[in-house]
């Protein structure tokens, strides 16, 4: 029989990562979001080129690389940034587009999760980045920080953002 307690604990912590936490979730972070705020660029940006600061960019960031992420490690090894800009191009300017592709990347990760079992958490794919080779247990776990660290600089953004408006 297989274990799942870190399937469990795996999925604990991504539901806490993604909506879970009151204050420090990537959907708490989005909370009240308004189009215009989710459209503001902040200005001397500096970044990935397809990025340009602003919120609605990095929920699309979030979702599409979710599923750019499963893809490179149980999937095809495919799908690439350019297809995802192009399939999920409303995502990239409607705030309304870019939280349903949030949802369907946490999703995915989800599912993913519940077809693994512990044991097949160690092992390993080449990286999407050719960097060397993860563990699908290192996946999950990157995918959930990545949901902290993309919340964080949401809330600075936004805090920026209202700055900005005060002083207006």
């Amino acid at each position: 029989m297989n274990s799942l307690l870190l399937i469990t604990a795996l999925k604990q912590d991504l539901e806490t990562a993604y909506r879970g936490s009151h204050w420090h979730s990537f959907q708490s972070a989005l909370r009240g979001l308004s189009p215009d705020e989710a459209r503001w660029k902040p200005p001397h940006y500096q970044g990935f080129p397809w990025m340009d600061g602003s919120i609605q960019k990095i929920i699309f960031h979030v979702g599409g690389d979710n599923l750019y992420q499963l893809d490179h490690a149980l999937g095809e090894r495919k799908l690439s940034w350019d297809e995802l800009q192009v399939n999920y191009k409303p995502a990239m300017s409607d705030l309304k587009s870019a939280l349903q592709l949030a949802d369907r990347g946490y999703q995915a990760l989800q599912d993913a999760l519940g077809s693994l079992t512990d044991e097949s958490l160690a092992k390993k794919y080449p990286t999407p980045e050719g960097k060397g080779k993860r563990s699908l247990e290192g996946l999950f776990k990157m995918m959930i920080e990545h949901y902290f660290y993309h919340a964080g600089q949401i809330v600075y953004i936004r805090s920026l953002w209202k700055g900005l408006r005060k002083s207006e």
